[in-house]
């Protein structure tokens, strides 16, 4: 397992893994200085800036699909990442969708929308690919994993109602902000829990991205809540810059994690001298 880890840390020496490298630097580049300073027409620039998040969760999406066309439909992983790759489309179809709202709407994007639809329904998905890998790994446990899904489904609902409901703030818009980080969080450790199962290795980094998405929702639902979004955003200040831009990363932190899996599947594990 040393090994593996030794030649994961390694797979950037690869050309298409080192030009991913490079153009997500670019892009975080890019976003922030588009963001911060605003060089293109007011219009034109928030395009850019969509698009680029847009484009950052059509890269998970991509390589989610070649992972998946690489297995045959004997293999029994085959059915866990079509599950990751529908979870990851319907992810881009909510950032394509969000930024159509956002340019006809003047950035006033309706919550609920068809994008929280299919944000959602990528959840779901998540949860259909690890169910099927626990399944994979402990078939004798099927009823307790899927009682267990369904029972982290219900509480992932239910903290931000009841989170709500306490500070007396319980409205739709806010509960499906607040539903986000803890969706990200929930799918995240689940993820993370297969690295302990597996000791580390290629499953580690994408579930790394969902957990960077759980900060990042989590901060724009206090800042929403609190209207300092807005604020920060109007004003400039480094608030919305950091939460934004962590949204972004966390798009490109799990698209590095599938490459590095898709990696391991297309050329195996290098030599590593001990």
């Amino acid at each position: 397992m040393k090994s593996e880890i030794k030649s994961l840390g390694r797979s950037i020496v690869r050309p298409v893994v080192a030009a991913f490298y490079a153009l997500s630097l670019v892009l975080i580049a890019a976003y922030i200085i588009l963001y911060q300073y605003t060089p293109l027409a007011p219009v034109l620039n928030d395009v850019v800036l969509n698009s680029i998040i847009t484009f950052g969760a059509l890269t998970g999406a991509v390589i989610a699909t070649l992972i998946f066309l690489y297995y045959q439909p004997e293999d029994r992983p085959r059915k866990v990442w079509l599950n990751i790759m529908i979870a990851n489309w319907l992810w881009f179809l909510g950032e394509l969708l969000w930024q159509i709202y956002a340019y006809f709407n003047d950035s006033n994007v309706p919550v609920p929308s068809l994008a929280d639809a299919c944000w959602i329904g990528g959840f779901l998905f998540f949860t259909f690919a690890f169910y099927h890998q626990y399944v994979i790994l402990t078939p004798a446990q099927k009823d307790t994993i899927r009682t267990f899904a369904i029972g982290t489904w219900l509480v992932v609902m239910l903290i931000p109602a009841v989170y709500l409901s306490l500070t007396d703030s319980f409205t739709v818009n806010f509960y499906v902000e607040f539903y986000y980080p803890f969706a990200d969080l929930a799918v995240g450790l689940a993820g993370l829990a297969l690295v302990f199962i597996f000791r580390g290795g290629a499953l580690m980094r994408p579930w790394i991205g969902l957990m960077v998405f759980g900060l990042s929702d989590l901060l724009y639902a206090w800042a929403e809540k609190t209207q300092l979004y807005a604020a920060s955003a109007e004003s400039g200040n480094l608030l919305s810059l950091l939460i934004d831009t962590t949204y972004l990363a966390a798009y490109l932190i799990l698209a590095v994690g599938f490459l590095g899996q898709w990696v391991l599947l297309r050329y195996g594990l290098s030599p590593v001298k001990k």
